[in-house]
């Protein structure tokens, strides 16, 4: 965020402002929402137009947080699955086809697909992210997973 700010304007030049605007994640524990009820975003003094730096609270344009989407999306059971928000299996099924076919072909697919370990075609992107990354607890391994999947600067 800080270094889309300090860039200015891709337009115009002129500098970046903080223009945060609303979402209503889906997925999202009450507890938490207050934190994740908005988007991060820069408007333009001068041209107007909208900068939104790639963040891990949402992928791209999802309605639902990233984190939900990764841990849902891959086949890993156990407590951390608890507490989590249900998802249809449509929707479930939109995401694998996503991770499977579509997210390999991004910048971010393709910086991780030499990066991260072999595996077998029935292992989901999601879990092969979260067997790459160690770390001391369960909330630093899905951080660390979830900044990997920024594009590579």
């Amino acid at each position: 965020m800080q270094s889309a700010q300090g860039n200015g304007c891709c337009h115009c030049g002129q500098p970046l402002h903080r223009a945060d605007y609303p979402r209503k994640p889906r997925g999202c524990p009450q507890a938490a929402r207050q934190d994740c009820n908005t988007r991060l975003s820069l408007c333009c003094a001068g041209c107007r137009r909208r900068t939104t730096p790639d963040s891990v609270r949402f992928l791209g344009r999802r309605v639902y947080l990233a984190i939900i989407t990764m841990l849902r999306s891959s086949r890993v059971h156990g407590s951390s699955m608890e507490g989590l928000a249900d998802v249809s299996w449509v929707t479930l099924k939109r995401w694998r086809v996503w991770w499977a076919d579509t997210f390999p072909a991004t910048p971010a697919g393709r910086w991780l697909g030499g990066r991260l370990p072999p595996a077998s075609q029935s292992v989901a992107y999601p879990e092969r992210l979260l067997q790459s990354v160690q770390a001391d607890t369960d909330t630093d391994r899905f951080t660390a997973a979830l900044r990997l999947l920024l594009p590579p600067v």
